[in-house]
């Protein structure tokens, strides 16, 4: 597999599953433990938003009656209660947090609320608005800098969604998932080596060994692999595949049922010109995604690099029904 065009081409397929950048013909969910986790890169740790608490909030300094209070934190109580029935009731909880702003426009918590009922419906320019204005009332919101990072990303703002993830690590600096994160963001804006560095505190704040820095605060081992995913996506960025596989390699020590770190650790290894582990790599894909055709295709382009292309026909033949356009690119490049 020598060819400049082949090279490309796989380049091509790399540059697309490495980095997200939606999906595509070769890119579909993969088998990590994020539901959102797409085959070859790690998408940002995301959570349902946490409701606003019932107590404070407020503007510091402001003060309310203790009537207004309690009113307000039994209508904040209904609004949040309304949100997590198991069938949403988001437009009585938009009302409820709505009345509770309107009782005090100071109190923060009826605006994260409400950015919360639009987040909950993919409304990403009105969660925007009114979690901006919960944190215009108090900066270090951090329930509301979270999701407003990601709603932005949701949008493709990305670097105001750097910004608020900044913000919010400057309120909680020992955050591995909000590091995570902004290794995420810095390698879809090219900032590789902001990547590496935010992912490799992200690992430190974790503990390679030990548990999460905030037990209970996140799945340690959820937001440990995601990190490694990241960090090993920005060094590819950098072209230092062999950080890079390195990165991804420990990725699969601790998800080893995660398809897309076997199938990012083979694009790394591929791009490393060691063809003999993508193999391996590519294989443990197909043992998890038997039916996965970017790594039917990958695999077969690998077994042209060592020049098995018997072995790349059956890769060919497995992968025809599954992607026939694919298939038949791959049988294009045997017959070279």
């Amino acid at each position: 597999m020598s060819s400049p065009l082949n090279r490309l081409y796989l380049a091509a397929i790399a540059a697309s599953l490495i980095f997200g950048l939606g999906p595509s013909a070769r890119s579909q969910e993969g088998g990590g433990s994020v539901n959102r986790d797409l085959i070859g890169g790690a998408l940002l740790i995301f959570r349902t938003p946490e409701d606003p608490p019932v107590g404070g909030g407020r503007l510091k300094g402001h003060r309310v009656t203790p009537k207004v209070a309690k009113e307000q934190n039994r209508i904040i109580a209904r609004a949040n209660a309304a949100r997590r029935a198991p069938t949403p009731r988001y437009e009585e909880a938009e009302q409820q947090y709505r009345e509770a702003a309107r009782l005090d426009p100071t109190d923060a918590r009826s605006y994260a609320g409400l950015g919360n009922v639009y987040l909950d419906q993919t409304r990403y320019q009105d969660a925007v608005a009114h979690y901006q204005h919960a944190i215009e009332l108090k900066g270090d919101y951090t329930d509301a800098l979270m999701p407003l990072g990601y709603a932005l990303v949701r949008l493709n703002r990305l670097p105001e969604a750097i910004e608020k993830y900044k913000q919010a690590l400057k309120v909680e600096p020992d955050n591995p998932e909000i590091r995570n994160n902004l290794g995420y963001l810095y390698n879809h804006t090219k900032r590789y080596d902001d990547a590496v560095a935010a992912c490799l505190e992200a690992i430190r704040l974790l503990g390679e060994t030990g548990e999460a820095y905030k037990q209970g605060f996140q799945t340690r081992q959820e937001v440990l692999s995601h990190a490694y995913k990241n960090l090993g996506n920005a060094y590819n960025g950098l072209n230092n595949f062999e950080e890079a596989a390195k990165a991804l390699r420990q990725a699969t020590i601790i998800e080893p049922k995660s398809a897309a770190a076997f199938f990012n650790l083979g694009l790394t290894l591929y791009s490393g010109r060691r063809y003999s582990e993508a193999i391996l790599a590519y294989k443990e894909v197909i043992k998890l995604r038997p039916t996965l055709a970017p790594a039917r295709f990958n695999l077969g382009l690998a077994y042209l690099a060592i020049q098995d292309k018997q072995a790349a026909t059956a890769e060919y033949d497995a992968l025809k029904p599954l992607d026939p356009q694919a298939a038949e690119q791959l049988r294009r490049m045997i017959r070279q």
